[in-house]
């Protein structure tokens, strides 16, 4: 019986380099955190990341010459915010209907090849059709190209979406669409941009987030002028299949088409002083809520080998089918929303004579609408 090594990372935030060619390129995601690990070539170990990922590393991948132990380091970019901040989504198209991207290589002062594939599981939070691994490599732009596309190794089947359509279609589309701004905001690739943790949160009861002075909340009340109404009875279990069918349906739908306030919102916590101050706020506040056990069930993941270091992405390109039957519906032209008056200034605090009133009206209102 072999024997696994579960290793415990040590996060660091550093600039990296080694003296192995082939690790140089890409150096793409300084911005990102990285976990190192301290492996011995010489036996079967897996790396557990923080992010969820698994490395499987067989006796002997790893050629290290004499030395007892190698030194990997890891970089991951599972949500859309990680993968501007590591600048990884600007090269190719393929970055924008992303799973996933991480990074693996060895730690300066190492001469390090890999012998044998290392196997990577990243996980599977969104359903997804026809999905490829891609290879990160610097294009003459500068900017991360995503190249020699692959067959994942495995994959998880693809869920039904009947429960999640139905759910979307009854408390949500009156006023979402898929890229159409109607009384709320879009929702198409939504579960790519927002943590899961947050959009059960903020459905479930966005009147507990406002009241707790959560900035983008505040953002999006003072963008649409309008309470949410709460949705208590939906279980974890119909936040899953309404958030699987939302990204299925995504797949239609070009990501660049569908606008995404978080953006906004990100440039005014770091030029406005009061929203700033807000996000400073909440961060000091208690979690809203555990995070929900189908937002990554442990046994789906996107599998794939690799033989090079460097950046590798799981991604379908622009266009793939979405899942039969998983389309957002149609929106009318007079559901859309009005063009929205300039901004005068960033509206990310709360005020509370104001959510006390939009409190109140969300609770009198019947639970029929969902943003």
């Amino acid at each position: 019986m072999r024997t696994i090594a579960i290793l415990i990372p040590v996060l660091l935030v550093a600039a990296w380099s080694c003296d192995s060619s082939e690790a140089h390129e890409p150096n793409f995601g300084a911005e990102l955190p990285t976990t190192n690990f301290i492996v011995d070539p010489a036996k079967d170990t897996v790396l557990k990341t923080p992010g969820g990922a698994q490395i499987s590393i067989s006796a002997g991948s790893l050629d290290a010459g004499d030395a007892p132990s190698v030194t990997l380091e890891v970089k991951e970019a599972f949500t859309n915010d990680d993968m501007n901040r590591g600048g990884l989504l600007h090269g190719s198209r393929e970055a924008n209907n992303s799973a996933g991207m991480i990074y693996i290589n060895v730690t300066g002062g190492q001469s390090v090849s890999i012998h044998k594939p290392l196997n990577i599981s990243i996980p599977a939070k969104t359903p997804g059709t026809e999905m490829m691994v891609y290879k990160g490599v610097a294009g003459d732009d500068a900017l991360l190209k995503w190249i020699e596309a692959r067959a994942l190794t495995s994959a998880p089947s693809q869920p039904s979406t009947d429960a999640g359509k139905t759910l979307f279609e009854n408390r949500c589309a009156s006023c979402h669409g898929g890229k159409e701004e109607v009384a709320g905001p879009p929702l198409a690739w939504i579960t790519s941009r927002r943590d899961r943790q947050w959009l059960y949160a903020f459905t479930r009861n966005n009147a507990i987030l406002l009241w707790r002075g959560d900035g983008y909340s505040c953002y999006l009340f003072n963008r649409y002028k309008a309470p949410m109404p709460l949705f208590k009875d939906l279980s974890d279990d119909d936040l899953g299949n309404l958030y699987n069918y939302i990204a299925a349906a995504s797949k239609s739908v070009d990501s660049n088409a569908v606008m995404d306030h978080k953006r906004g919102f990100d440039s005014c916590v770091a030029n406005d002083a009061n929203c700033g101050a807000a996000a400073q706020r909440v961060a000091h506040t208690d979690t809203v809520t555990a995070a929900p056990s189908n937002e990554a069930p442990v046994a789906d993941f996107y599998t794939f080998a690799v033989d090079k270091h460097g950046w590798y992405n799981v991604a379908g390109k622009i266009g793939d089918a979405a899942v039969a039957g998983a389309a957002f519906p149609t929106v009318s032209a007079d559901s859309l929303h009005p063009a929205a008056e300039s901004l005068q200034a960033c509206p990310c605090w709360c005020n509370e004579s104001a959510y006390r009133r939009a409190d109140s009206l969300g609770r009198e209102k019947p639970a029929r609408r969902g943003r």
